[in-house]
């Protein structure tokens, strides 16, 4: 009797367990607390507090506290050799050991600053330095040496003791006591030997006035310099560079679920990348995060992210790349999210079922004046993931790749000069005109011209590269069109050409109206939404273009010739200013002051000489 009312007893208790558990998936899904941390990662971190009725806390890294030389190391090798592109990279290094400047120049700026600033911000005595522990320094001819440092050339030798050394070493003792820069005009050959030449370990920093206060983009070659020979770089902030890394948009999700690789045919997507935008499909093998609001009460609130699929990277590839590099392991790279910029990708590797666990990995691409290779260079771990962690996936834009230095479709470099004004006059558009930005010109010389160097030269006077740049507040035309300077090439937001952009955008018809106001400013993640680096570029090379085209047509007033070579740089530059329709040379001057359209003109072919073309 006892043991049959025990079984009785203990099927009322499975059932009672079995009938609470039904009561409990209706009312909401059962998801119970993990037993380990739902975010890992040994990286510094900090806690970004979302806003809203849903709010929760998201873990973020810390980037004041996170260097490239503080970055986990890569877990694999490789070795980029193309367009004039070599490097090599080895399993255990950080980044700072196989980035260069040039390949974090338009993301973080470096070469803005000069190495005083970087060991202000690292605690580190630069001056105290060795020469020879800045190998930049090394590689310059002594030209080369003067054209950069200030003032340089009216110093004598024999007071800079690493020059009087070099010029000892030539035979020149008796011309010690010289100016620089007359004994350059007296012995020409001498201008040509690097400081490099000589043992520079025994001579510090500081025996070279103002070296340290040069701006590195001053030197001769700096975009080949790796990261970590630029004294206290490797140990600079990530939010402490011209172009600081930091979140872009503000959008957090919570992982509802992890599938492995027997998932296909998912659409509904958040990753890709900038070439294909962030939206991009998968097939065939599709391990993904399923993402949902931070809510999380179950089935009766469903949000409109709900559902949304990040899939892995290491398992889908998509295209990526722009330019001479574009080719580079075939065109591809691991379909991810630019959350923080387009310093690195976050990818998402193995989603694990069994775990309910997944890693995420940063990578990197390398880049040169002509292009950039895809985001390739990794993994270079980051963080590490629960069912049920809230994650940041920065700003969701379907619509728009994100981060584009050169759109997709751009055309190869023309043969010859003749080729690409010959294309371009077939077509050519006022600066203003409504046209489609998805029609770009091809990126190489325009009557002789480098539009890739022009265009950076006008974006470093401009925006010092910054794609979210928000000008000042100006009225034009009579106070018939109102609005800001926008991006990188600080585009007027009343453009024709900007407005279709931003009218294309969801929501950007909205944003225009906010433009119109004085009392209005725009952030970065509007400016990164409705008016995506993409478009920026995109519109900004074909005006370039066809300005040089149809400048070069023009009769300049100065000289009474056409308008070639320098001077067609000035006065290209000087329209971009001041617009079509400014006179030639003209003394009208910015919202700031700073330049008259004559001195802006100047100011730009000086920068591009700088380059070296």
């Amino acid at each position: 009797m006892l043991a049959i009312l025990y079984l009785h007893s203990r099927r009322f208790l499975i059932w009672a367990l079995s009938a609470l558990f039904v009561v409990l998936f209706f009312l909401g899904d059962i998801k119970p607390a993990p037993s380990q941390p739902a975010v890992e990662t040994n990286l510094p971190t900090r806690i970004l507090q979302t806003s809203g009725a849903d709010s929760t806390n998201a873990l973020l890294p810390e980037w004041s506290q996170i260097s490239l030389g503080s970055l986990p190391p890569i877990n694999s090798d490789g070795s980029v050799n193309a367009a004039g592109v070599s490097r090599s990279w080895k399993s255990g290094q950080t980044p700072d050991q196989f980035l260069s400047l040039g390949d974090i120049s338009q993301a973080l700026r470096s070469e803005l600053l000069p190495v005083s600033e970087v060991g202000k911000k690292t605690n580190l005595d630069v001056k105290s330095i060795a020469l020879s522990a800045f190998p930049l320094v090394g590689e310059q001819t002594l030209n080369q040496l003067v054209e950069a440092v200030s003032s340089l050339g009216q110093v004598k030798a024999a007071n800079i003791p690493p020059v009087a050394a070099l010029l000892a070493a030539k035979g020149l003792t008796n011309s010690l006591n010289l100016p620089i820069a007359t004994i350059l005009n007296q012995f020409p050959q001498v201008g040509n030997s690097k400081l490099k030449d000589i043992d520079l370990q025994q001579f510090p920093l500081s025996s070279i006035p103002n070296l340290d206060a040069t701006p590195l983009q001053q030197f001769n070659g700096w975009q080949n310099a790796v990261v970590k020979d630029i004294p206290g770089l490797a140990n600079l902030p990530l939010s402490q560079f011209p172009t600081p890394v930091a979140e872009l948009g503000g959008v957090v999700m919570r992982i509802d679920a992890i599938y492995g690789g027997a998932e296909s045919k998912r659409q509904n997507t958040i990753s890709g990348s900038d070439v294909v935008g962030f939206n991009k499909g998968c097939g065939e093998n599709c391990p993904y995060l399923e993402l949902d609001d931070v809510e999380n009460v179950g089935r009766q609130a469903r949000g409109s992210l709900e559902g949304k699929q990040w899939i892995s990277g290491k398992y889908q590839q998509v295209e990526g790349g722009w330019g001479c590099l574009k080719s580079v392991n075939g065109g591809k790279e691991p379909t991810g999210r630019l959350p923080f910029g387009s310093a690195f990708k976050v990818v998402v590797m193995e989603p694990n079922e069994k775990t309910d666990t997944v890693d995420t990995a940063l990578y990197f691409r390398l880049q040169a004046f002509c292009g950039a290779t895809p985001y390739f260079i990794g993994p270079v771990p980051f963080f590490s993931y629960r069912v049920n962690a809230p994650i940041f996936v920065g700003l969701l834009n379907s619509n728009a790749a994100a981060a584009v230095s050169v759109p997709n479709n751009s055309l190869p470099a023309p043969t010859s000069t003749a080729t690409a004004t010959n294309s371009l006059n077939k077509n050519i558009q006022s600066n203003s005109a409504a046209t489609s930005a998805n029609v770009v010109p091809s990126v190489g010389l325009v009557q002789g011209i480098n539009v890739d160097t022009l265009a950076q030269t006008t974006s470093s006077l401009e925006s010092g590269g910054n794609y979210n740049l928000a000008g000042p507040y100006v009225c034009a035309d009579n106070g018939n069109n109102c609005g800001y300077a926008l991006g990188k090439y600080q585009y007027m937001s009343y453009n024709d050409t900007v407005k279709n952009l931003i009218a294309s955008k969801p929501g950007g018809n909205d944003f225009l109206l906010k433009l119109k106001s004085k009392g209005y400013q725009p952030t970065d993640a509007e400016i990164f939404q409705y008016f995506p680096p993409a478009d920026q570029e995109s519109i900004f090379k074909r005006d370039l273009a066809n300005s040089l085209a149809t400048v070069s047509t023009e009769v300049d007033p100065t000289t009474g010739q056409l308008f070639e070579g320098d001077r067609l740089i000035e006065r290209v530059a000087q329209k971009h200013f001041g617009g079509n329709y400014s006179k030639v040379d003209g003394d009208g001057s910015d919202a700031f002051g700073r330049y008259t359209i004559k001195s802006y003109g100047k100011e730009v072919l000086k920068r591009y000489k700088a380059q070296g073309v």
